[in-house]
């Protein structure tokens, strides 16, 4: 029988890593009120691991999302976990002394589990001791193939480095799945903006975070710090108040031929193309990215109750009434002009004032992008409220 898309033996492991991002920024967050300025790498020596000038904490992240089950003491996910980190030390990639282990799992430990006893820090070594005969034994009597590799890296460990990496293993069991994460997130963000604009900063924030761990796992940049992180919350912060707003499209989009064609019948093109606009050419493309930002900015600012309609109306009112100003003046002088002179007049208009340079009307104060004041020009364009040809109705 083909596989159905509820099943989850396939969605697990691609959700698997999109919860190992989300949350080696959730821990970040809470780490940076009691480390020094630490870093986050993922997928290097763990799949996540944080540190800073003292320690350095290697975390396994295991997200079961159907038929869960208990974390026994011959877990796959304990003992390949195990593996890992056993070959980490042999190979002197880490200083066990200074490193903590840490297994976070969906899972539950039951407990008459061995494994329950790493819930919480093992001190006394007659603990250690018991620990580490329950694991020798396990990894010598055990049959499970799957395991034998962990087993053998397990036990190629000196009695001293299992003594050290048990007092160090730290299991959390029962962790947030992916479906609440975003909560304990947006905890750890609660006084960084308004209580009603949580949501979409938090979609800001992991869209940056995003990037920066495609940077990361594709070695662009090394690490992600806490400081960083610390610089970007202020910068989104900074935009949720009173006289800014969030910039969803920072980017100009890539605007092809066939954006063109499929976009031809729009009045904001027709409009551009009575100015003699080339079609194709790359001005009118750029129009056409102004044109897309600005709706899709504008219409998110207004479904995220950033925006008011009428604030809206304010703004696109303080637009038409800078066009009406120079547009008159415009049409004064083309009453002197022969028809035929009338669209390169209608050109000059539309490249001096409003590609070349940009008006200096804004929807809030602080909110400096250009494309949205260009953009939101051709929205109106569309509409025929302005235009850039003296006679620009007549010729729609």
């Amino acid at each position: 029988m083909a596989k159905t898309l509820t099943d989850f033996s396939a969605k697990e492991p691609s959700l698997g890593y999109f919860y190992q991002i989300k949350y080696a920024l959730l821990i970040l967050l809470s780490n940076s009120k009691e480390l020094e300025n630490p870093k986050i790498k993922i997928e290097n020596l763990d799949d996540v691991e944080i540190e800073d000038v003292n320690t350095l904490k290697l975390m396994q992240t295991k997200l079961h999302i159907k038929n869960k089950a208990n974390l026994t003491d011959g877990s796959v996910d304990f003992w390949k976990t195990i593996r890992i980190w056993a070959e980490h030390i042999n190979n002197s990639r880490i200083d066990i002394d200074n490193t903590i282990f840490n297994l976070i799992t969906t899972e539950k430990i039951p407990t008459s589990s061995l494994l329950f006893r790493f819930k919480s820090n093992i001190t006394l070594d007659s603990h250690v001791s018991e620990i580490v005969d329950s694991l020798d034994k396990i990894s010598f009597e055990s049959k499970n193939v799957t395991n034998q590799k962990a087993y053998m890296a397990y036990q190629s460990l000196s009695l001293e480095n299992k003594r050290k990496l048990i007092k160090r293993i730290r299991i959390l069991d029962n962790s947030i799945g992916i479906t609440e994460i975003n909560s304990k997130i947006k905890k750890e963000l609660i006084y960084s903006t308004y209580p009603n604009s949580l949501d979409a900063f938090l979609e800001i924030l992991e869209g940056w975070w995003f990037t920066k761990s495609i940077e990361n796992l594709t070695s662009q940049i090394d690490s992600i710090s806490a400081s960083e992180l610390q610089l970007k919350i202020a910068n989104i912060s900074d935009t949720f108040k009173s006289d800014n707003l969030p910039n969803h499209f920072p980017q100009q989009l890539e605007i092809t031929d066939d954006d063109v064609e499929s976009l031809k019948d729009r009045t904001f093109i027709k409009q551009l193309e009575i100015i003699n606009i080339k079609t194709k050419s790359k001005t009118l493309k750029r129009a056409i990215s102004d044109f897309r930002r600005a709706f899709e900015q504008r219409s998110k600012w207004l479904r995220l109750h950033l925006l008011n309609p009428e604030e809206e109306e304010l703004f696109d009112s303080k637009l038409l009434d800078y066009w009406k100003n120079i547009y008159d003046i415009m049409c004064d002088e083309a009453e002197d002009r022969n028809m035929e002179e009338l669209p390169d007049l209608g050109k000059n208009f539309y490249l001096e004032q409003f590609a070349k340079t940009c008006p200096q009307v804004k929807i809030r104060e602080k909110f400096n992008e250009d494309y949205l004041t260009r953009g939101s020009y051709q929205i109106l364009a569309d509409t025929k409220k302005i235009g850039w040809h003296p006679n620009y109705k007549k010729e729609l």
